[in-house]
């Protein structure tokens, strides 16, 4: 992180407001109060298309420039907005003078550089979780949006907008129901084996350097489209399946999780990186040329309480494209309220007085320790909202924009940084451990009842698809250690965990990732 002193500081920010030609100051006096604020929107074949719905609820947003390398999914996006400008290179469409602000949805291992190119060309920006792809590339844009401090920075963990969540954290950190001992971040969230491999011709329509980015060239690393037993079959080489390749995403843990995870350290309080991390997992039930694990446990012990993330990627039943696994078995009580549906996903905060359950995105429900349902915070949202979210995330982002201030935006950049540290931390952990028999983890991580009791589940739920640990050996992970401050691996294990081939890739020619601003 570059320390620069405040001429340069002053000099380097007025040549990029005059490249950009509209710097947050100029734009609060201009388009935030005259005028449309005019947006970008890059990714936009999956997840993009919720940021384009959102943007365009808000009134006084225009959405100008439509970029994604897929020339196919570009044409597409001009003709549902006729009046934007398409492009395929983000470094193009950067030097628009026309655009005042970004909201990326690219891929994972795009979101950080793209993140930052947007910083440095002057624009706001709105980034899809999880933020990075390693620790080191989340560093470098917390370093660079505290540079271009003028500029409004959103994360795209979009329950920090959920009304119900907000104000059941905030009960919590009053102590309103006595300190928390432990929260869970769950995702059963079922996924099908993607084939074994198959060497894909790249369409021509899609610029591969460009979508590969800071990250290697791989050849061939997609499943066989063409198996209709794939959850993402006729999907294309380049679609969805790179979440479960480590060159370009981190499985569910970085897709899905993150989200829990995110809301469960917000719940524990907590603005550093965990101390210590140590998980257990592995793929199975199936075999596919996929290498991120579909079953997976981890533990994050803070000192106030530990974060425990489990992982489902099975079915509840046994049955390839059955039903997921459900959580929580709560009461209902009789005041005509209606409690928690046992969702799939979410969260599950433990405190001395009441256990906290967020079912959803937006709401969350306190329960007795008897389990007897008390109260709703926010609504009830009965069908958990997997590729939504909070509504109201992109507008108070544009809010902020519009008053030229960070200060009420819900999730701050680094914010989430820290959740996706935790994800990373977890990975990495397991990428350097070793198979073990059920006996041997259950042994080694037997100090930590929390850990015990999720390996437990994690056992029973493998059970049930006909995998016995002593015979299919999970992976348990290396347990690191981190130094909070600095965000690097310590200890006996910190120069396994801190090589450039686990924790840090600085990006290839053209795409190396920016260290100084």
């Amino acid at each position: 992180m570059s320390q620069l002193n405040r001429r340069t500081f002053i000099k380097n920010s007025a040549v990029v407001a005059a490249m950009a030609g509209l710097s947050a100051r100029t734009y609060g006096q201009a388009a935030g109060a005259n005028g449309d604020l005019r947006v970008a929107v890059v990714g936009f074949r999956s997840r993009g298309q919720e940021h384009l719905k959102e943007l365009s609820k808000i009134k006084g947003v225009r959405i100008v420039a439509l970029c994604d390398v897929d020339s196919t999914v570009v044409a597409k996006g001009l003709k549902q907005f006729p009046g934007a400008k398409g492009y395929s290179d983000i470094r193009k469409m950067l030097e628009d003078k026309d655009i005042d602000a970004v909201s990326i949805a690219s891929p994972n291992h795009q979101h950080s550089i793209q993140g930052i190119w947007s910083l440095q060309a002057g624009k706001h920006l709105y980034v899809e979780k999880p933020l990075s792809h390693n620790i080191f590339e989340g560093q470098q844009l917390v370093a660079a949006s505290k540079h271009f401090d003028k500029q409004i920075v959103q994360a795209g963990t979009q329950s920090r907008s959920g009304a119900g969540i907000m104000a059941a954290v905030k009960a919590v950190h009053a102590g309103e129901y006595g300190k928390v001992k432990l929260a869970r971040a769950i995702c059963y969230k079922r996924r099908k084996s993607i084939g074994p491999a198959k060497k894909n011709e790249i369409p021509s329509t899609i610029d591969y350097d460009l979508w590969n980015g800071p990250a290697d060239i791989m050849e061939s690393i997609r499943g066989n489209q063409s198996d209709k037993t794939s959850e993402t079959a006729n999907t294309g080489p380049v679609h969805y399946d790179w979440h479960w390749f480590w060159n370009y995403g981190g499985g569910d843990l970085c897709n899905q999780a993150i989200h829990e995870i995110d809301i469960a350290r917000w719940f524990l309080g907590t603005h550093e990186v965990a101390p210590e991390v140590v998980s257990v997992g592995g793929r199975f039930g199936y075999v596919d040329c996929a290498e991120t694990p579909n079953t997976f446990i981890s533990i994050h012990n803070y000192a106030a309480a530990p974060l425990i993330t489990e992982v489902y990627g099975l079915s509840a039943d046994g049955k390839m494209g059955g039903p997921s696994n459900k959580f929580g078995k709560f009461k209902d009580n009789n005041s005509g309220e209606k409690s928690a549906k046992s969702p799939e996903i979410g969260i599950i905060v433990e405190c001395e007085n009441a256990t906290i359950v967020v079912p959803d995105y937006n709401s969350a429900q306190v329960y007795d320790k008897d389990g007897k349902f008390l109260k709703t915070y926010g609504k009830t949202v009965d069908a958990v909202d997997l590729t939504g979210g909070a509504s109201g995330h992109h507008a108070n982002w544009v809010e902020g924009i519009r008053k030229g201030s960070s200060k009420g935006i819900h999730a701050p950049v680094r914010e989430c940084h820290l959740s996706t540290s935790l994800v990373h931390s977890a990975n990495i952990s397991f990428r350097l451990g070793a198979k073990k028999s059920a006996g041997e983890v259950a042994d080694a991580i037997k100090s930590s009842s929390g850990l015990a009791e999720a390996f437990g589940r994690m056992k029973d739920h493998l059970g049930v698809n006909g995998i016995n640990l002593d015979e299919t050996k999970a992976v348990l992970g290396l347990p690191l250690t981190l130094d909070q401050k600095t965000e690097l691996f310590t200890g006996a294990n910190a120069e396994a965990a801190n090589r450039d081939l686990v924790a840090k890739r600085e990006g290839r020619a053209g795409f190396k990732i920016p260290t100084t601003f």
